[in-house]
């Protein structure tokens, strides 16, 4: 069986003797006598890095054996020098790291147990079996970064079944034997599979980027270390541009942005009223002395304008009313008729148009190219 060298998170580099390599569809899965690399566990994504030449994609664990994925065949008692890679596996420790601190401080404070636990490419989340508010997440988190920057040391133990019976400490699973123990010394005590770091120090910083209801519990989304980082400078950078665009300082971007929101809805209630009086307007216009399919064009009113007059002007024929409105080099249009079956005849329509779009039997919508006559034309054939 592999011998496991990744209690200690900050090896990145090992030598090993490759005891097999099996070709699979997707490549190669190789086993050595001893491994640095972390396989998939405990919520963590195995690591990735090099064995020799070959270039290991993934490491997971089957029946007690390390396999790693390689891009190319490994020899059988070959030596192999391995590297994992150390940005990657220090980005998931500080993760992995920083939940462990953060979740050490939400136990303590109101006995929650972390029920679900997964560390993406993008965010960490921990799903907790009772309701937290915003109040008491900030301060578990604002304790978590003060114990960062007391560099609160962290350990690995493999208590005896007489030690871990008397032990208090966090787990998802009842485990009796070989069970592994993270401890934050004074804050945290949890079984673990996955590499850690030495000291909370070393994570940097926890920040807890959302929280929502979820399974009668709260799931939270946090960030730690270089991953935190570059998001909070992100959105920084983000705040900055804005600030440049509204020509004010960070503090006062939020209430600069619900004036222009508030301004924006009164312009945008003024414009419905104008777009509505021009469409009463139209609508007084309307007429269609054949009886047959018309056409209306207008310009400068929204859908809901187009809407009212596509329902008044349907009223004055047997086949279809067209409103088209002027859009850039085309037209925005709706369709509708009370006889024709326009979902059916969407299709013919956009050909003869040039355009696209779709809805019901009663009325379509879409955007056309064709011009004013190849419009007219066509609905003198519906």
């Amino acid at each position: 069986m592999t011998k496991k060298l990744f209690d200690d998170g900050a090896l990145m580099e090992f030598d090993a003797v490759v005891v097999s390599c099996e070709q699979t569809k997707k490549g190669y899965e190789v086993i050595l006598d001893k491994t640095a690399f972390f396989p998939e566990g405990g919520g963590q994504p195995g690591d990735v890095g090099t064995l020799g030449s070959a270039k290991v994609t993934d490491t997971v664990e089957k029946n007690g054996e390390v396999i790693h994925r390689c891009d190319s065949a490994l020899a059988v008692g070959e030596s192999v020098h391995g590297r994992v890679d150390a940005d990657i596996r220090l980005r998931r420790m500080q993760n992995h790291s920083g939940e462990h601190l953060l979740m050490g401080f939400i136990h303590e404070m109101l006995g929650y147990e972390n029920v679900g636990f997964h560390l993406g490419s993008s965010e960490v989340t921990l799903d907790l079996n009772g309701v937290i508010t915003d109040e008491q997440l900030a301060l578990c988190e604002k304790r978590a970064n003060e114990a960062i920057a007391r560099d609160v040391a962290i350990t690995i133990s493999y208590p005896d079944s007489e030690t871990l019976s008397s032990m208090q400490y966090r787990s998802k699973l009842e485990m009796t034997e070989n069970v592994r123990i993270v401890t934050i010394e004074g804050i945290d005590r949890c079984a673990c599979c996955a590499p850690h770091l030495s000291s909370t120090g070393k994570i940097g910083i926890v920040r807890v980027l959302s929280a929502e209801s979820y399974k009668g519990g709260t799931r939270v989304h946090i960030l730690c270390g270089l991953d935190a980082f570059d998001v909070i400078k992100d959105r920084m950078d983000t705040v900055s541009a804005l600030c440049r665009l509204l020509s004010s300082k960070p503090e006062k971007v939020t209430g600069f942005v619900e004036k222009l929101m508030a301004e924006n809805s009164e312009l945008k209630k003024k414009l419905t009223d104008i777009e509505n009086k021009k469409a009463q307007e139209i609508i007084a216009s309307l007429k269609n002395e054949s009886g047959k399919s018309f056409t209306v064009f207008v310009k400068g009113i929204g859908r809901d304008a187009m809407r009212a007059v596509a329902n008044k002007a349907v009223e004055l024929t047997d086949g279809a009313a067209g409103v088209f409105c002027e859009e850039g080099e085309g037209y925005s249009y709706i369709i509708a008729s009370k006889t024709l079956p326009l979902r059916a005849k969407s299709k013919e329509i956009n050909a003869a148009l040039n355009g696209r779009g779709g809805g019901s039997d009663q009325m379509i919508q879409g955007s056309a190219g064709a011009d004013r006559e190849t419009i007219e034309k066509l609905f003198g054939t519906l």
